[in-house]
């Protein structure tokens, strides 16, 4: 069955990272994350207009942290500590939601039907049912290296309906 939303390319991806980071970003295919109940990761829903799940994209503990930390200049060291300490930083994680709020307009495309970013979830933690639904039998996925300048590489999958 054909996807009802397109699939970005990791060119449109590393675009607008790096556009909103105003650093080298590079985006690279990757081997997919083994993302377990109890793996910190965050999860970006994206919706249409009727708030059907359209797409949802899955950052790793040190991408999640990376990303959000770049986009205001905070120093590498405070990633790494959250990482070390197993946690997702409050402060990334917000600033995280900013960037992929702006990557809604990867899935955008006229022959398709619109999504929004709806909202940034932690795991572990609560998912919406159609979230988890998507991420444990997604119609198609393709999972990503991001490497940020200065701050490292970490893993990112989109998964689409």
């Amino acid at each position: 069955m054909p996807c009802t939303h397109p699939f970005p390319k990791a060119a449109m991806i590393q675009q607008i990272i790096a556009d909103l980071l105003g650093r080298e970003v590079t985006v690279s295919r990757g081997t997919p994350q083994v993302i377990e109940r109890d793996t910190p990761v965050t999860v970006a829903d994206y919706v249409s207009d009727g708030d059907e799940l359209g797409a949802v994209v899955i950052s790793d503990l040190f991408l999640s942290n990376a990303l959000g930390a770049a986009l205001t200049m905070v120093p590498v060291a405070s990633v790494e500590t959250a990482v070390q300490k197993w946690q997702l930083d409050p402060s990334n994680i917000e600033n995280l939601s900013e960037i992929v709020n702006i990557m809604a307009r990867v899935f955008n495309h006229d022959d398709f039907s619109h999504v929004r970013w709806r909202e940034t979830h932690l795991q572990p933690g609560d998912l919406p049912d159609a979230t988890k639904a998507m991420m444990k039998s997604p119609r198609a996925r393709r999972d990503f290296d991001v490497t940020i300048e200065e701050y490292g590489t970490g893993k990112m999958a989109v998964l689409v309906d």
